[in-house]
């Protein structure tokens, strides 16, 4: 199978050429476009590029959201011969504007103004940067601001129908991409990926999990982040599978019922909200409603009453989720048991794996057959793990990276001397081969009295609450845990109105002593199944969520731990002193 991603794509668009390739919707409906069509718009793209000077191994970015010009832009550098880089939204200008320079970026690719802004920020610095792509209608003045040109996508498009785009010899162990890592506990670095890399991911990952020729995806996570790049763009694609892009997160709940997905790639922070949009709505319903919800999901799976719990209950839960949802898989952060283990128990099966963007990035998964929870799953095929006597994750296979780009530094400290990846992940292997990852070994807390605390093992309790939004555990070289914590506002104003309390913004709420008290019953609750060590002692409840804006999130959700301990260094001090 030592091929590339561009010829893998020619052939399916060939073996499916009036097949829906793509879904987008644009004034409240969704447009198809075929595989015949997305080729050509692939080599029309590919030739202007070469026309544009790009040769094989320039350096081009795509700084948009998901649609199908981020497919046509992806492969069409990788046809000319470039090395895409994509670069996350949600980034603030001065972050963008370092890889554009690290990377030296010949093209950027721009979806809208806002983010086109963020270029102009810092464009003297980008001395490497010759042309700007922009998606949308240029506007009058604009070119005025850009001291870099910039092109009309649309009118490079027509351009290209009449030029040829000039085959370039790819080899498949090419570099086809460098993605910038997260950052979630360091500075970002560039991930250098082959073709090779993500071809042989894919293979592991379909022999796992089955697809089927009338599957359809729904796109949402960022395709600038490489679980979605491979399991929910690269994978259908080279299937012949028809993805659909949804309009973001906020319209997720309408897309699912538009599209009726039959496989959704998603973080468990989509799934928790979920959950808790489920159990708002049971606990505002009739006491028998309630009571019938109740009986449903305990109910036993394969027994005649649970087949009556379907007809009432669940089917109409999933309905919710568009009602053809077939296979649902977690990956980017540790999925809560109990919310996998209810997701189980209404049908829809949550398959939890897990990688890396260093690992392209599927190291392991659980398959709908052999299936565990609390685990990441079996390693893939010609994936191999083994824990170091640290008890840190180290992996070997064709899907590990090249090297981290211009960073021979950071390369070498990556694989140790027998050539295993590090992952800086700890965790086990049990006698059945099910992974399960304990933490991130720089994420861990030691607390002053020599105590090893994971954090995530504590937030995920916490954020199972229905008065949490979101937490964050502290107290590396503190004598105690402590937390900061954003209610769930929405529960917050229900629980005031039921007594009859005054309904405040939150800003004068997380002064509120009702509140204050009503918290610390929840983390007296929550303490009781922690260790001595492990127990919350302090909280500071926030009036904001933690947010991709303010680079607290990354674009899976996770948390940026050493940026909002920055954020908030006078509050977490308050704790301590």
């Amino acid at each position: 199978m030592k091929e590339t991603i561009t010829e893998s794509f020619l052939e399916i668009s060939h073996k499916f050429p009036r097949k829906t390739a793509t879904l987008h919707k644009e004034n409240g409906v969704y447009f198809p476009t075929s595989f015949r069509e997305l080729e050509e718009s692939v080599r029309e793209f590919a030739g202007e590029l070469q026309t544009l000077g790009v040769k094989k191994g320039d350096r081009v970015a795509i700084l948009s959201e998901n649609r199908p010009e981020w497919v046509i832009s992806d492969l069409g550098i990788m046809l000319s011969g470039g090395i895409v880089v994509p670069v996350h939204t949600t980034l603030n200008a001065r972050a963008i504007s370092n890889i554009l320079r690290h990377c030296e970026a010949k093209i950027i690719i721009v979806s809208n103004r806002e983010l086109l802004n963020k270029i102009f920020i810092f464009q003297k610095e980008l001395p490497f940067l010759e042309k700007i792509i922009f998606l949308e209608t240029i506007a009058d003045g604009l070119k005025t601001i850009s001291e870099k040109p910039i092109l009309s996508w649309k009118k490079l498009l027509e351009r290209g129908e009449k030029n040829e785009f000039t085959p370039v010899f790819l080899d498949s162990d090419d570099v086809c991409t460098i993605i910038y890592t997260s950052g979630t506990t360091g500075e970002p670095k560039g991930v250098m990926l082959t073709h090779y890399n993500f071809l042989s991911n894919a293979q592991a990952v379909t022999e796992v999990i089955p697809l089927k020729e009338k599957d359809v995806f729904l796109s949402f996570l960022p395709l600038s982040h490489v679980l979605e790049r491979l399991a929910g763009y690269y994978i259908p694609l080279l299937k012949g599978i028809t993805i659909a892009y949804a309009e973001g997160l906020k319209q997720l709940p309408y897309n699912l019922k538009e599209v009726k997905p039959t496989i959704l790639i998603s973080v468990p922070r989509v799934f928790e909200k979920f959950d808790d949009k489920i159990w708002d709505k049971v606990n505002a319903s009739s006491a028998l409603q309630k009571k019938i919800f109740l009986w449903a999901v305990n109910q036993k799976k394969g027994s005649f009453r649970y087949r009556i719990a379907e007809y009432l209950v669940f089917k109409k839960i999933r309905k919710q989720l568009g009602g053809h949802l077939r296979i649902a898989v977690s990956g980017g952060a540790s999925l809560n048991e109990k919310i996998a283990k209810f997701f189980w128990k209404i049908g829809v099966k949550i398959l939890e794996g897990y990688g890396l963007t260093e690992t392209s990035p599927v190291i392991s998964v659980n398959s709908e057959e052999g299936y565990k929870f609390g685990t990441v799953g079996r390693h893939v095929s010609g994936v191999k793990v083994k824990i170091s006597p640290e008890k840190e994750i180290l992996v070997k296979g064709p899907n590990v990276m090249q090297a981290y780009y211009k960073n021979p530094e950071e390369t070498k400290k990556a694989f140790d001397e027998e050539g295993w990846f590090c992952t800086g992940d700890l965790g086990f292997v049990d006698n059945e081969g099910f992974l399960t990852v304990v933490g991130r070994k720089k994420e861990m807390i030691v607390t002053s009295y020599g105590k090893n605390v994971w954090p995530e093992k504590i937030e995920n309790e916490v954020n199972k609450d229905p008065y949490v939004a979101q937490a964050m555990v502290i107290g590396h070289n503190r004598k105690f845990i402590a937390a900061l914590i954003v209610p769930d506002w929405g529960e917050v104003k229900n629980f005031l109105i039921k007594n009859n309390l005054q309904v405040q913004d939150p800003e004068r709420l997380v002064t509120s002593q009702k509140i204050v008290d009503l918290l610390q019953e929840r983390i007296n609750l929550i303490n009781q199944n922690l260790s001595s060590y492990e127990q919350i002692k302090k909280f500071k409840l926030l009036d904001e969520e933690f947010s991709s804006a303010k680079e607290e999130l990354t674009p899976t959700l996770k948390l940026r731990r050493h940026i909002i301990e920055k954020h908030y260094q006078k509050e977490i001090e308050g704790m301590y002193s």
